[in-house]
């Protein structure tokens, strides 16, 4: 007879996390329930719910499993940590590509999400996205403050850089360009902060 090691709190909740993720994927948010995410984890849907009482719930754990470390920390925000001016949006530019060349399920999600109107798009634009575009526009101000860029409007400057970087990892891993586009992440990091440092500064080159 095989004694099933009963999982500890923090490990079941992370597997059914794992199990969302990929029906979610595959299926979609409405396309899957609660039983077939049981089903699928080996638990009942009790079980489920004494971790997450609502969807909201799971879905910022979700989030938290793709952009976080062990200790809670955004993982972009420690890769960046010490850097500053061009070194700083290129590392930003080389997280986002490399981290979604590497795994696209955030991605995809997102899509998915917006397109069925659930909220995990929501909820990762109000935990992580505004986050990062509120970090950049503080550095892009400090920026035009030292004479370094033109006067712009520092928010509209933070959305246009993450909306190139977006954009083409976007088009690369789920549009599928990369059949046709071949570019290393280093490359195209380097490109997108060139053209945007160029494009607003007061020295040009």
């Amino acid at each position: 007879m095989i004694v099933r090691k009963r999982l500890t709190a923090e490990k079941r909740k992370s597997q059914i996390v794992r199990v969302a993720t990929a029906l979610f994927v595959k299926k979609g948010f409405k396309g899957t329930t609660t039983r077939e995410i049981a089903h699928k984890a080996g638990i009942s849907e009790a079980v489920i719910y004494k971790y997450f009482s609502k969807k909201e719930e799971l879905y910022r754990a979700i989030i938290s499993a793709k952009c976080d470390d062990d200790l809670g920390g955004s993982r972009l925000f420690s890769a960046i940590e010490g850097t500053e001016g061009r070194e700083l949006f290129h590392e930003i530019a080389l997280f986002i590509i490399n981290e979604n060349t590497r795994d696209q399920t955030l991605m995809r999600l997102l899509t998915q999400s917006a397109l069925e109107s659930t909220p995990l798009s929501e909820v990762f634009i109000k935990t992580k996205g505004l986050d990062l575009i509120e970090f950049l526009e503080v550095n892009i101000k400090e920026l035009i403050e030292k004479g370094e860029f033109r006067d712009i409007d520092p928010r509209l400057a933070a959305r246009a850089f993450l909306g190139m970087v977006f954009h083409y990892v976007m088009s690369q891993e789920i549009y599928g360009l990369k059949k046709y586009f071949k570019c290393t992440t280093s490359e195209a990091a380097q490109t997108f902060v060139d053209i945007f440092f160029d494009g607003i500064s007061r020295r040009r080159r």
